[in-house]
C-alpha cells in the first residue's frame, strides 16, 4: 500500500493540478514542476475532529480532551505530515492505451492511461524528430472524469469521442472540441473493469468488453447514466476469458473480442457469497489466448461462430483489434510478441496470420491498440511499452521502419511499465522492487 501511494498518487495528481481550459498544448514538461507531495499538513490528526491544537495549541493528553479521539492519538507532535519521499518511481509522461482513427475529420485520438487524459492529433502528425509531438487538443483535469482509462472509440458525424474507465468511473463522452479541464457531455455506467469499446454508427450500437464480468455488453448509442444494455454476451458457452479489444462489424453484423485467456467465476467479496453465474461453482482456469466472433444480434450464453486460437495463431496477450473492411482483414495488437498480426476476416481455428508486422526496426514495443486509416492507406499502432505511436503503409509486413512516429516524450525517455500499481514487494536477494500492474 505504501509503494502504491508513492507511485500512483503523484502521477494521478498531474491531472488534478492543472488549471482550467487552455487553448495551448499541455505538455509533460509543463506539468512536471507541479509534482509534489499532496498530503495535507494535518495528516497526523484524526479526520473530522476539530480541536484547539489544530490552531497551534498543545496536543491533548486524553480522549476527552480530543473530542473523542482515541487515547494516545499523536497529534501535531508526531513525526509525519508533509514528508517528502526519499525516492519516487513514476512516469510524468503520457502512456498511450486506446486509440481511434477518424479520417473524415483528419483526427486520431489516443487515451493516456498514465495521467488520465485524452490526446488528439492530426493524421499527418509525427515524423522523424526526436522531440515530443504536441497534441492539438488535450483533455486533462479533475472535471474530465478520466482515471485508469482504456478503450476509445469515435462518432465522426457527431464529432464525439467515447472513453471507458477500467477501474470504475464508467464510460464518458467528450466533444471533439473539448480541451483542458472540461466535463464530459454525458456518461454511462458500465461493468467494472471494462476495457474495449467499439461504436457501430450505422446501427447505433456500442459494444463494451469487461474483464471481470467476462462478457460483452451492447448498448444503444444514446444510452446514458444507468441505462441497461440492449444485449449481453456472457456465460460459459461464450468461452470469453478476460476479454479486451472488441470490434462491432456494421456490415457483416458480427462482434469480435480478443481474449487473454484467464477465466474466473465472478463472486461477491463475501467468503460465502453466491456465484454470480447460475449453476455450481466452477474453478478458475487458464486458456490459450483467442479471438472469438459472435453474431452482433447474439444475446445471452451463446457459443462463438468462429474462433482463432492455437500455437499457429501466435496470439499472446492480444489487446486492441480492428477490421480493415476493404481488404477483408482483421488486425490484432499482439502485446506478448511486440507484433501486429493480420488475419483474413473469415479465419477460423488454429491458423497462422496472413502477415506479421514486427521486429526491431518497426518500433513496435508493447502494442496496445491498432487502427486502419483507409483514406490515407495507413496502419497505426499505439505502444504501451514505449512513449510512441508508429505509422506504416497499410499493407506493410515484416521488419520495416515506420513512416512516421508520434512521441509523447522525447526519444529515449524510459517508461516504468506500470500505470495501475496495485501493490509492491521487496526482493531482498536481488535488491529489487516488484510491482504488479
Amino acid at each position: 500500500m505504501t509503494m502504491k501511494r508513492l507511485i500512483a498518487v503523484p502521477v494521478g495528481l498531474l491531472a488534478l493540478a492543472l488549471p482550467g481550459v487552455s487553448r495551448s498544448p499541455i505538455a509533460a514538461e509543463t506539468v512536471l514542476p507541479m509534482l509534489k507531495s499532496m498530503e495535507p499538513a494535518e495528516i497526523c490528526l484524526r479526520p473530522g475532529v476539530e480541536t484547539a491544537y489544530q490552531a497551534g495549541a498543545a496536543a491533548p493528553q486524553s480522549a476527552a480532551a480530543n473530542s473523542g479521539a482515541p487515547p494516545g492519538w499523536p497529534g501535531k507532535q508526531a513525526v509525519g505530515g508533509n514528508v517528502p519521499a526519499a525516492r519516487l518511481v513514476y512516469d510524468p509522461h503520457p502512456t498511450y492505451n486506446g486509440m481511434a482513427i477518424d479520417p473524415a475529420n483528419n483526427v486520431v485520438i489516443m487515451s493516456d492511461e498514465n495521467r488520465g487524459s485524452l490526446m488528439t492529433y492530426n493524421l499527418t502528425d509525427g515524423g522523424t524528430a526526436r522531440e515530443t509531438t504536441e497534441p492539438h487538443r488535450h483533455i486533462i483535469g479533475s472535471k474530465v472524469n478520466l482515471g485508469f482509462i482504456a478503450g476509445v472509440t469515435v462518432d465522426p458525424g457527431r464529432r464525439e469521442m467515447y472513453t471507458v474507465n477500467n477501474d470504475g468511473g464508467g464510460l464518458v463522452v467528450h466533444s471533439y472540441d473539448s480541451h483542458g479541464d472540461v466535463a464530459p457531455i454525458r456518461g454511462l455506467t458500465v461493468p467494472h473493469q471494462s476495457w474495449g469499446l467499439s461504436l457501430d454508427v450505422k446501427n447505433d450500437e456500442l459494444a463494451v468488453t469487461s474483464q471481470q464480468y467476462q462478457g460483452i455488453s451492447i448498448y444503444s448509442r444514446t444510452a446514458t447514466k444507468t441505462d441497461r444494455p440492449i444485449r449481453t454476451i456472457r456465460g460459459d458457452k461464450t468461452m470469453l476469458a478476460d476479454p479486451h479489444g472488441v470490434y462491432l462489424d456494421p456490415v457483416g453484423r458480427e462482434v469480435y473480442a480478443a481474449n487473454h485467456g484467464n477465466w474466473t467465476e465472478m463472486r461477491t467479496y463475501s467468503a460465502d457469497g453466491p456465484p454470480l453465474l447460475v449453476g455450481e461453482y466452477i474453478a478458475g482456469r487458464f486458456e490459450k489466448p483467442s479471438i472469438r466472433v459472435y453474431q452482433s444480434s447474439a444475446d445471452g450464453n451463446v457459443p462463438p461462430i468462429r474462433t482463432l486460437q492455437g500455437a499457429q495463431t501466435k496470439l499472446a496477450w492480444p489487446m486492441g483489434i480492428t477490421l480493415d473492411a476493404q481488404a477483408g482483414e482483421l488486425a490484432v495488437a499482439n502485446y506478448g510478441t511486440n507484433e501486429i498480426l493480420i488475419f483474413a476476416k473469415s479465419a477460423n481455428g488454429d491458423v497462422a496470420p496472413s502477415r506479421i508486422l514486427g521486429g526491431d526496426r518497426t518500433g513496435i514495443v508493447g502494442p496496445i491498440a491498432v487502427q486502419i486509416d483507409p483514406k490515407n492507406n495507413e496502419i497505426w499502432v499505439a505502444n504501451y511499452g514505449d512513449h510512441t505511436a508508429v505509422v506504416f503503409d497499410r499493407t506493410a509486413s515484416g521488419n520495416v521502419a515506420p513512416k512516421r512516429i508520434i512521441r509523447n516524450a522525447p526519444a529515449g525517455t524510459p517508461t516504468t511499465g506500470f500505470t495501475n500499481a496495485s501493490a509492491a514487494a521487496y526482493d531482498s536477494k536481488r535488491d529489487q522492487l516488484l510491482v504488479p500492474n
